[in-house]
């Protein structure tokens, strides 16, 4: 008989927001002032965590750019130079919006079948993505 132990290892991670203050962007919507207003606590949850590092680890900005495309909202990031960080903070956010769940889903079901017919053999050579 072998003893068995358990370990309990914990991951903690820290956000830090940068305040970049050398752009001023008249759009219609400031993105800006909106980055600003997200509160690192109330991206604390780890489905929050887990998707801001999926999409930094897994995404390119412009993969972001093409989901925020999706979504509406890539003219407010095109105008503007945003870090990586801030625009994966801005979808997180986006896409934890209750009242946004519809999109979401349909980009998620959209993503899920382009990447189905990118690994199909046949179906392959006909997407262009």
């Amino acid at each position: 008989m072998s003893n068995t132990s358990e370990q309990n290892i914990a991951i903690s991670y820290y956000i830090d927001e940068e305040n970049n203050n050398e752009q001023d962007n008249n759009n219609e919507f400031d993105i800006n002032n909106f980055l600003e207003g997200i509160e690192v606590d109330s991206l604390d949850d780890d489905l929050t965590l887990s998707k801001m590092l999926n999409y930094n680890d897994n995404c390119t900005v412009k993969d972001l750019l093409l989901i925020c495309e999706f979504y509406g909202i890539a003219k407010q990031f095109k105008n503007g130079k945003f870090k990586k960080e801030e625009i994966i903070n801005f979808l997180v956010y986006f896409e934890s919006d209750s009242i946004n769940n519809d999109i979401v889903s349909k980009r998620q079901t959209m993503w899920f079948y382009i990447n189905q017919l990118k690994n199909d053999k046949f179906m392959k050579k006909y997407v262009l993505w």
